[in-house]
């Protein structure tokens, strides 16, 4: 599995375990700047967490060391079929590309409808924001420190609850929220998670702008009839907080709530540690995955199914290329890949064991490229070019019959030298 997609998977594994925590112990809570700051937290966590190994990982130096007969390429020879990463893309993973640049380029899209609004209609100081009056019957929505409002409710001067209510908005910094929830929604876009918790945080939003409202001592009456009026409003961008709000009968209903009784207060008091034993779990089960045995003694061997190992030779013939700026540099180098076939004969873990830039007298893969040496001294970054192409060529392996001890699949590890040498011309 590759880097970014095993982390997709522990990245909304999380995600999803947290919200579940967030569903089950506060949802129904009245502490709601609490619950906004248990979701934010899951979500920094979900991001971050996976990024991060929290136990250092034991490699085994129990591997197997094939070495290859020398394999040859003259510098006229052009490979018979080159297999591109970008040609093994997954149906799947076509499908997540797409996802992922439909939302980014629908968050950009709402970010470039502020602007124009911005741009478009007059601007006034009103009551300690930048407001900005909208012709349409549009329901007032703020971003950061701008109210957006239609001139109806500008001009009617009956907007105190609408000033309070967007007030705590802004205060809460609730903008970034929601960018954040963006972001995230890029990324996760197939996560069923993601959207729950994009509901959840921004009712958690509305919750406490509507009881920053009812504190101040607005009538509540008065007050949810104003919000009902509002619904009838045009919908505004997923990228504001918004005074209309579609969760309307929810929000109604928690006005009427009684604050939280001491159950859901124990729930409170167990958020935390549940939160911080859904981590440890998580972080041993990656310990755990990182422990995976390799058998430095099995039965049968794995295998490549393509010819077993004069298919490997063939296959790495038919697609390897010297980096030309190796040859330009006259760099040669043989650098052992060092890799896994899992029990299912996928090859994982791919990198380099070490790289040596003078050539060892053993039977290895060769590859040259006939080129007169030069003065010239190895540089690491062509060296990293080297180590990049054989890491590229092992990576295109695929369809190995895995090794077996005692009757049952297991993984086994593999070193793969390859030797880029640059012939020296005769005479």
């Amino acid at each position: 599995m590759e880097a970014f997609e095993l982390y997709l998977l522990k990245s909304s594994s999380l995600l999803s375990l947290l919200y579940i925590a967030y569903w089950f112990t506060i949802r129904n809570g009245s502490y709601y700047s609490w619950n906004r700051v248990f979701l934010l937290v899951s979500l920094v966590i979900s991001f971050l967490f996976p990024l991060f190994n929290l136990f250092p990982q034991n490699i085994t130096s129990n591997s197997y060391s094939f070495i290859l007969e020398p394999l040859i390429v003259n510098p006229n020879y052009i490979p018979a079929k080159s297999i591109s990463t970008s040609n093994t893309l997954s149906i799947l993973t076509i499908i997540y590309i797409g996802g992922a640049t439909y939302f980014c380029l629908r968050f950009l899209s709402n970010i470039a409808r502020i602007y124009f609004l911005y741009f478009r209609f007059p601007k006034y100081k009103f009551n300690e924001f930048k407001a900005v009056i909208l012709d349409n019957n549009q329901a007032p929505f703020t971003f950061f420190n701008l109210l957006f409002i239609s001139r109806s409710d500008y001009e009617s001067g009956n907007t105190d609850e609408i000033i309070v209510h967007e007030k705590a908005h802004r205060d809460e910094y609730h903008s970034f929220d929601i960018i954040l929830l963006e972001i995230m929604t890029i990324f996760q876009w197939f996560n069923p998670f993601i959207w729950l918790f994009r509901l959840s945080l921004k009712s958690e939003h509305e919750f406490i702008a509507d009881n920053k409202v009812l504190k101040e001592g607005f009538d509540k009456l008065k007050y949810q009839k104003l919000l009902f009026e509002k619904t009838l409003g045009i919908t505004t961008l997923n990228l504001t907080n918004n005074f209309n709000y579609s969760l309307l009968k929810k929000r109604l209903k928690m006005m009427t709530r009684k604050k939280t009784n001491s159950i859901v207060k124990i729930k409170y008091l167990l958020s935390v540690p549940t939160m911080l034993l859904i981590m440890l779990l998580f972080a041993v089960n990656l310990y755990s995955y990182g422990q995976d045995k390799a058998y430095s003694e099995v039965n049968v061997m794995a295998e490549y199914k393509d010819g077993g190992i004069v298919g490997m030779r063939t296959f790495v013939k038919k697609n390897v290329f010297y980096p030309k700026s190796a040859i330009k540099d006259n760099i040669s180098a043989i650098i052992y890949v060092q890799f896994d076939i899992d029990e299912k004969g996928n090859v994982t873990n791919v990198k380099i064991n070490r790289s040596d830039t003078r050539n060892n007298e053993i039977d290895e893969v060769i590859v040259t490229t006939s080129t007169p040496k030069t003065s010239s001294e190895t540089t690491s970054k062509s060296l990293a070019v080297l180590e990049a192409e054989a890491i590229r060529l092992i990576s295109l392996l695929k369809g190995f019959t895995p090794a077996q001890k005692d009757g049952k699949n297991v993984k086994s590890q593999f070193t793969f030298p390859i030797n880029f040498q640059i012939a020296e011309t005769e005479g």
